[in-house]
């Protein structure tokens, strides 16, 4: 307890409202700390992995102190000693700078080769074999085990009965 402070002062636990926004090469951890002044917050790192956010007000309002403690798991893509926080307009702002992930490399499929062959122009605009690259409606459709195999069997039943009224 601080010295001139009444000894009815009541310590109320408050959890703030964060939020996440992600920015094209960090990730920014938003936290809304109303009634809070800088000096009273306090942003560390334990072991590179975990972020933790206190704050505890220094004055009593109204009788009551209010304090909070939040742990935030750092994601694994994240710099640790490069994390930056900055309070203003009673949000505080934690920006987490991310690693480079590697770029995508993309093996040549053999099916798209020919493809890129078939939609090569010849001249008028149109890619070459135009009219073979659409589909019709029916080669679209996506049918189940069980709905194919009971349309073959309609299928056979139909061409049996076929067959043996041509027969007779």
């Amino acid at each position: 307890m601080e010295k001139g402070e009444p000894s009815d002062v009541l310590y109320v636990k408050f959890e703030p409202y964060c939020q996440w926004k992600k920015i094209e090469d960090s990730d920014v951890l938003e936290v809304q700390l109303p009634e809070f002044k800088k000096e009273e917050l306090r942003v560390r790192i334990k072991n590179n992995s975990i972020l933790t956010i206190s704050g505890e007000q220094l004055a009593a309002k109204d009788g009551k102190k209010m304090h909070f403690n939040r742990d935030i798991k750092l994601p694994k893509d994240v710099f640790p000693d490069e994390i930056r926080a900055k309070f203003g307009g009673n949000i505080l702002s934690i920006t987490m700078p991310k690693k480079a992930s590697p770029p995508e490399i993309s093996k040549p499929n053999p099916d798209n080769a020919s493809e890129d062959k078939l939609t090569q122009s010849n001249g008028n605009g149109k890619p070459k074999n135009f009219i073979s690259k659409l589909k019709s409606p029916l080669s679209r459709l996506k049918f189940s085990k069980a709905t194919a195999t009971a349309m073959a069997t309609a299928v056979v039943i139909l061409a049996v009965g076929v067959y043996y009224l041509i027969k007779n």
